[in-house]
């Protein structure tokens, strides 16, 4: 090996390392799972699965015919099409779907405008019924989540 060689080599390495970066950083990241619709039960989802490297999750809640797919192994958050379209020709296959990572952007947080939120000590309590502060139902910490409440019940049980 001479120095221009691995001057060289070095060069070649360093440029192939930037390109794969520059693109990758543009480019939608995607999971190591897929969303399949396989015809014919857990048992066709599970031998597609296991004959194309992957490992079937189960089937997705009231979803006829779809399953989660997991791909074994590392994958480099690229999309890979090969795989896609290898289990899309199996015949029981309807449809597969690469999932893609979603990118969550927090809502802003605000306290509501209430003239009575102060009032309201099981929302957030700072002792202002001369009681233990802090003892509420950290519905803020919640709000801050993105979660809103919508379809939920909530019971509180005071002893006292």
């Amino acid at each position: 090996f001479t120095l221009q060689k691995m001057t060289t080599s070095f060069t070649l390495l360093v440029l192939f390392g930037c390109l794969h970066v520059c693109t990758y950083a543009d480019k939608t990241r995607y999971t190591n799972e897929w969303i399949v619709e396989v015809k014919g039960g857990p048992e066709v989802a599970d031998e597609i699965a296991q004959r194309h490297g992957f490992k079937n999750l189960g089937k997705i809640g009231n979803l006829q015919d779809h399953f989660r797919f997991l791909l074994q192994g590392e994958v480099s958050g690229l999309h890979m099409s090969s795989k896609s379209e290898a289990i899309s020709q199996e015949e029981q296959v309807i449809n597969a779907k690469q999932q893609v990572v979603k990118r969550r952007v927090k809502k802003g947080y605000t306290a509501p405008v209430d003239s009575q939120w102060y009032k309201q000590w099981s929302l957030k309590n700072t002792g202002q019924t001369n009681g233990p502060s802090g003892l509420d139902l950290n519905v803020e910490k919640a709000w801050l989540q993105g979660i809103t409440g919508e379809g939920v019940i909530v019971g509180v049980v005071d002893d006292g």
